[in-house]
């Protein structure tokens, strides 16, 4: 024979059961905000997971400082005020990048070759004429032809050093030979007694041809 439920104990168990549901609501709820859900799309909080499809995700414990929801894809966290992130648009640096721009930046200039300022014809016109150095000099004809600029940059950068003869008003073995206190200095680097006349010699009045 069935017992008959009072109403004071079917009452009890609709309250333990109600209190039992709103826990269980509770736990998803707080589970799901801390797991980021959005959109259909688990992330989860800040600085430990996955991204979603914008390349960003929730902080809801703002742990970022940036607020409760920011960008990564491949930066710092980082916001994107008015919808434009700004390392796409030069504005941002991240630590990624700016490692490799600044090892690519170290090979570049190891690799590059340094600029040396353009020389003057006028500055090397008591050494230098650039018909006399084309002419007496046919080895160059074929291989730099006859522009000035670039003769006188083979002259400076060899034909001073190989002791060639750059114009009909200097010669440097005359230079050389009859200017001994020069060869106890420079010894066999022509290049020096080039320069030399170029500085003092010539305001001494040094023979030179």
């Amino acid at each position: 024979m069935r017992k008959k439920v009072s109403n004071k104990s079917f009452k009890f168990v609709s309250k333990k059961m109600k209190r039992g549901i709103l826990f269980v609501a509770a736990i998803l709820i707080i589970g799901s905000m801390e797991t980021g859900y959005s959109g259909g799309v688990i992330v989860s909080e800040a600085h430990s997971g996955r991204t979603d499809s914008q390349g960003g995700h929730h902080d809801y414990k703002n742990k970022s400082g940036l607020g409760s929801y920011h960008y990564h894809h491949g930066y710092e966290a980082h916001l994107h005020p008015n919808g434009v992130c700004p390392y796409e648009n030069g504005n941002g640096t991240s630590t990624t990048k700016s490692s490799k721009q600044s090892v690519g930046s170290s090979t570049t200039t190891t690799s590059e070759k340094k600029t040396e300022p353009t020389l003057k014809i006028e500055d090397y016109s008591l050494i230098f004429e650039t018909v006399y150095y084309y002419n007496n000099n046919p080895d160059l004809q074929a291989s730099i032809g006859n522009g000035g600029q670039d003769l006188l940059e083979h002259f400076v950068n060899y034909g001073m050093a190989e002791g060639r003869r750059g114009s009909s008003n200097f010669d440097v073995k005359t230079y050389r030979d009859n200017n001994k206190d020069l060869e106890a200095a420079y010894g066999d680097n022509l290049k020096e007694y080039y320069v030399h006349y170029l500085n003092i010699g010539h305001k001494e009045n040094r023979t030179h041809n």
